[in-house]
């Protein structure tokens, strides 16, 4: 948004993760403190936006806890943006709300996941969520939906910090070279270029777009980067720990690539960092962040 003429108001529940936005120009942000369960905060925090970009999610607490965050959350942020006056809501949803039995070409027509009250964890949390914003859409307030995949880069919580900092053993599980499924996957700096393309173009109203970058990626060339950077070798090479999770294993035997031809149609959308560009910035940040071992060591 900076690189935009906008100023900026992040909103946020608190100021520790905030601190790395110090070395960004102060006198265009304007923050706000607020939490996704507080309507009467969040509408303040919103009053004379044109626009909210809604990425929030439950990521902590229990299984409660993180259910009211996505989604008693998202149906606050819809009911303080309508009542701010706010033009338009961009949520970041993901591929996930989709069936995962889905084979071949994904796209925005494909059939969703199918809801499961019993089930409320994150790929349920994601699509009531997603729902919520898409009945959302009209009466004064309009909505877009912007659906990534795997989002990786400096930063990146499920898909980079969390591979950099997960047991050595699971590597010798996960896939390698050739071997996996499709990995749709999306650098954090194209996904930001996306968002941004969807807080203006006026088609985008009411729609949902995946968006990620067009390459064929396997999930093994997807996790060999991360046993490079952790200086691991094959998974010959490390001895297997505590068996990976059935439900994470089935998800790297998927075969459906998501075709990102709405977004490009739409938006004007395309992904331009190719994924062993954006691997070697992310090595560099992981390095000098101290999630990896220098170079050589």
């Amino acid at each position: 948004m900076l690189g935009t003429e906008a100023r900026v108001r992040p909103v946020v529940r608190g100021f520790g993760r905030a601190a790395r936005l110090s070395v960004l120009p102060q006198d265009r942000l304007e923050f706000r403190q607020s939490d996704l369960l507080d309507p009467a905060a969040l509408r303040e925090a919103f009053e004379g936006c044109d626009t909210v970009v809604h990425c929030a999610f439950g990521s902590s607490g229990d299984e409660d806890d993180r259910w009211s965050a996505s989604v008693a959350g998202t149906e606050n942020v819809l009911a303080a943006a309508r009542a701010a006056g706010v033009r338009r809501v961009v949520h970041l949803s993901t591929v996930d709300v989709y069936d995962p039995a889905v084979t071949g070409a994904l796209t925005e027509d494909s059939a969703a996941r199918p809801a499961d009250p019993a089930d409320r964890e994150y790929e349920q949390q994601k699509l009531a969520a997603e729902q919520l914003v898409v009945r959302a859409h009209g009466d004064g307030l309009e909505t877009v939906v912007i659906q990534p995949g795997v989002v990786h880069g400096p930063w990146g919580g499920q898909w980079t910090t969390a591979q950099l900092r997960r047991p050595a053993g699971d590597f010798a599980q996960l896939p390698a070279g050739d071997d996996g499924g499709v990995c749709n996957a999306v650098y954090v700096d194209d996904l930001a270029e996306a968002v941004l393309l969807a807080v203006d173009t006026a088609a985008a109203a009411g729609e949902r777009f995946l968006v990620g970058h067009s390459e064929e990626l396997s999930w093994g060339t997807f996790f060999d980067s991360v046993r490079a950077l952790r200086g691991l070798g094959g998974p010959g090479s490390v001895t297997a720990g505590e068996p990976v999770a059935d439900w994470e294993l089935e998800l790297y035997r998927s075969t459906a690539r998501a075709d990102y031809g709405k977004a490009r149609r739409v938006l004007g959308f395309t992904a331009r960092t190719p994924f062993a560009e954006a691997a070697a910035v992310t090595a560099g940040w992981a390095r000098w962040a101290g999630e990896a071992p220098e170079a050589g060591a």
